[in-house]
């Protein structure tokens, strides 16, 4: 090939290259969705540390309208979260009905269910403005999106380094504009990258109260049915041990109320 044919076809090559590498605000956001990237069904252990306080939670999660997080500490031997659809409830061996909590519910310190597992960003947002900045580290794509319908959070700022798709910050607002709560991304799996390994959540209506999420473990597994089953604890029995009590009907009783985790 002549000189003018070879530098013709690598003015084609990076113009291609060019077109290519260019990616819209919206494919950005649904690569960066971690909450959509991530396995369907999985278990998982978090240890969440908070007021200098640590506890660890198994996490079980049959696709996305099914969750059941149980703590592991002695004293808490029992007691669970399970999330059908969009309602949250409290399990405990002490308590003779499930009790309905409020979807805002913190596990621990500044971290509700909701931030552990994600937020679907791409699905349940709407980009509102898109900027895109530098930093030390490299080019960001900043996100200004507005929630689709009701949510804790009707507006987020989110911040994903755009060379990895990853997110690095998202900050909560409430629907008058306060701020209400930050995350940073502050640590990634080597192996996957749509899996944190680390989160900083900084509760800004708490004076920036600190708290901490390390993944420990996660795997890839077939949960059964039978552990987010409210009335019928049987398999939770025959997985987990306790004396877990069956419930009969769902309420919100005082009693119970009394018997939900320490946080």
């Amino acid at each position: 090939m002549c000189k003018e044919g070879r530098l013709s076809a690598l003015i084609l090559l990076s113009a291609l290259g060019g077109a290519v590498s260019a990616e819209s605000p919206e494919d950005l956001l649904r690569r960066s969705d971690i909450a959509t990237a991530g396995p369907q069904a999985f278990r998982a252990v978090l240890r969440v540390t908070a007021d200098q306080k640590t506890i660890e939670l198994e996490v079980w999660r049959s696709g996305e309208n099914r969750t059941l997080v149980r703590f592991l500490a002695p004293k808490e031997r029992g007691k669970y979260l399970v999330r059908l659809d969009s309602t949250l409830w409290f399990l405990s061996p002490g308590a003779k009905n499930p009790v309905k909590l409020a979807p805002s519910y913190k596990l621990k310190g500044s971290a509700s269910l909701d931030d552990l597992l994600g937020i679907r960003y791409s699905r349940d947002y709407e980009i509102v403005s898109f900027a895109e900045e530098q930093d030390a580290s490299g080019p960001l794509g900043v996100f200004v999106l507005r929630a689709r319908g009701k949510a804790l959070y009707p507006r987020v700022r989110y911040l994903v380094r755009t060379a990895t798709a990853r997110p690095l910050r998202a900050e909560y607002r409430l629907v008058s504009g306060k701020l209400a709560s930050v995350v940073d991304f502050a640590e990634w799996d080597r192996t996957q990258r749509a899996r944190f390994k680390r989160l900083v959540f900084r509760d800004q209506l708490r004076n920036g109260a600190v708290t901490d999420v390390e993944l420990v473990e996660m795997e890839e597994r077939t949960v059964p049915a039978g552990l987010f089953d409210l009335r019928d604890g049987s398999e939770r029995r025959r997985m987990f041990g306790g004396a877990e009590r069956p419930q009969p009907s769902t309420s919100e009783s005082p009693a119970a109320r009394r018997n939900q985790p320490a946080s």
